[in-house]
């Protein structure tokens, strides 16, 4: 009898709202291309190698090519694939440009990408009916999704809403593969859920919100870094923060 062997677990790195720029000046008084090495020097002390990084969008600050190609070159020692979405910050073609395709598959998952940014809007909004399409093209493998714009929020304020977001749960509680959603934007981590989905907030690696109804305060709370997502091979997501 011939054993099989065991499913290595995936190790996802999860990074957002970096806000880097073409040529380095800060923003909101602190400059993005440091705190990106400080979060990436506590990822690499703690010892684990990711297989794969996904970057939820707010990239760059500027838009700009520059930006994108230039967090691709800092990213690249850790030596893995990168899964990359645009966020309300971003050209959407630049992010395609430096990052390619916004589908991978790893281990016994596969990692799909949804682009909730739109010109003019700091908001998202998600094109479901293109997106369910898109999904059943494909084997119904253990499935993570990630995009800017959460799909539920523990903000209220409208810059940080998903315009689609009640339909687009409608739609994932019927692709029960569908485990767990990767998001940012908000600058504050939340673990919270969507029709048994696991959806999942990354703080940002420059600098922390803290929302209150209708106002924010830029770096009015403390915590900043990334998130690990461990991806079992039966389905099951387990994640930890990484504070910076």
């Amino acid at each position: 009898m011939i054993e099989k062997e065991p499913v290595v677990p995936v190790h996802l790195l999860q990074l957002s709202d970096i806000h880097l720029t073409a040529d380095h000046r800060p923003v909101h008084g602190r400059d993005p291309w440091e705190r990106l090495r400080t979060v990436l020097d506590v990822v690499r002390s703690e010892g684990t190698r990711p297989d794969v990084v996904v970057l939820t969008g707010d990239l760059t600050d500027d838009g700009s090519y520059a930006g994108c190609r230039n967090l691709a070159n800092a990213l690249a020692p850790l030596g893995h694939p990168i899964l990359a979405v645009p966020g309300n910050h971003d050209d959407p073609c630049a992010v395609r440009e430096v990052f390619g395709p916004d589908i991978l598959e790893v281990g016994e998952w596969r990692i799909v990408g949804i682009d909730t940014s739109r010109p003019g809007q700091i908001h998202g909004t998600a094109d479901v009916a293109t997106e369910m399409s898109r999904l059943d093209r494909y084997d119904q493998r253990p499935t993570l999704l990630a995009m800017h714009h959460p799909p539920v929020s523990p903000v209220s304020h409208r810059w940080f809403q998903l315009e689609g977001a009640a339909e687009l749960v409608m739609a994932l509680a019927q692709r029960p593969y569908v485990r767990a959603i990767l998001s940012g934007h908000l600058h504050h981590p939340f673990d919270s859920e969507a029709s048994g989905i696991e959806v999942l907030g990354c703080p940002s690696s420059l600098i922390a919100f803290r929302h209150a109804v209708d106002s924010i305060v830029v770096g009015g709370a403390r915590t900043t870094g990334a998130r690990w997502c461990t991806l079992q091979d039966d389905g099951g997501v387990t994640s930890r923060l990484v504070q910076a």
